[in-house]
């Protein structure tokens, strides 16, 4: 399907209201799990398996507990939604010292929330550890891993792996900025995706072997002087990104004027922003977006309006 048509195609319905902090993950074909926090704190989980939603099911204000201790630490919000293609999705957050914390939800079980630790990158052993500074961002590059990755207090990007088992030490990939997102490019290839202080994207490969520096992310032909960049800059949120095989990945963020914007890379080149508008009656969107792909070319994407609701559009 044409990019561009399945673009003009696309609807904005809602599907929630009073939420926030939206995560999104497919956990099989035409199966969305999405995560979101109620005006309470409590953690919400709604379930689409074809076309029909479930209910908003509270699994309660999230804590982690702690291993060996019965205390329980609050769980920050925003949390991150991953799966590793076995039906189970992953949420990754951060604790209030800038611990690692992780869950699992296999619906309807849901594992709660358990403190990982305060990642150290290789090399740092014996320096007080900084902790993780911002919300975590993962892919999953083949069943049953994912890659996980956070901005520490230093500035470093680091990056862990869960194998199943649990986590490897983390590896510190250089200075990072801003909020961060991650996607998935093949079992071979990857790319972080990070806001920079300018307020324009930046992206990071992974092509199998090593990685490559942060570069910007918008078409290097496209005239910085062009009068139609005052529609698109500066990007007024967090990025949200999500892969769709070797050569597709789509990268969303909210525009100046409160409308949804939309990048893809096609396996060479990312295109230019276009704009996804807003959201019905042309209320501007004003929260960040969760984006997840369930099939080849077929994705969804959630992001809060200005009137309370969040709203969803499909691709397919």
């Amino acid at each position: 399907m044409d990019p561009d048509v399945a673009s003009q195609e696309s609807r904005w319905s809602p599907v929630a209201e009073d939420v926030f902090s939206p995560a999104a993950a497919a956990s099989g074909e035409q199966h969305v799990v999405l995560f979101l926090r109620s005006a309470h704190g409590e953690l919400l989980v709604r379930e689409r398996n074809g076309l029909t939603w479930s209910p908003l099911r509270s699994l309660g204000v999230p804590t982690a507990r702690t291993s060996g201790s019965s205390v329980l630490v609050p769980v920050e919000w925003p949390v991150t939604a991953c799966t590793t293609g076995d039906g189970e999705v992953h949420l990754l957050a951060r604790g209030p010292e800038g611990e690692l914390v992780h869950g699992r939800y296999r619906g309807p079980d849901w594992s709660g929330f358990e403190v990982v630790g305060v990642p150290v990158p290789g090399g740092h052993e014996g320096a007080l550890p900084m902790g993780l500074a911002g919300a975590l961002a993962a892919c999953s590059r083949e069943r049953g891993r994912l890659d996980v990755f956070a901005v520490d207090g230093d500035s470093n990007l680091l990056h862990a792996i869960w194998d199943g088992t649990g986590f490897s030490d983390c590896a510190a990939l250089g200075p990072a900025f801003g909020a961060i997102s991650a996607f998935n490019a093949g079992a071979r290839r990857m790319g972080v995706v990070a806001r920079a202080k300018s307020a324009d994207l930046h992206v990071k490969w992974w092509d199998g072997t090593r990685w490559a520096p942060f570069a910007p992310l918008r078409p290097a032909q496209v005239d910085p002087l062009d009068p139609a960049l005052a529609c698109t800059s500066p990007l007024s949120s967090p990025p949200a990104a999500c892969g769709g095989g070797r050569a597709r990945a789509d990268v969303f963020a909210r525009g100046p004027r409160g409308d949804l914007l939309r990048s893809f890379w096609n396996g060479r080149d990312w295109s230019a922003f276009e704009s996804l508008g807003m959201a019905p009656a042309e209320v501007p969107f004003s929260g960040a977006a969760a984006a997840c792909t369930w099939g080849k070319y077929r994705l969804d994407v959630f992001t809060c309006a200005a009137d309370g609701k969040l709203y969803n559009a499909s691709w397919q």
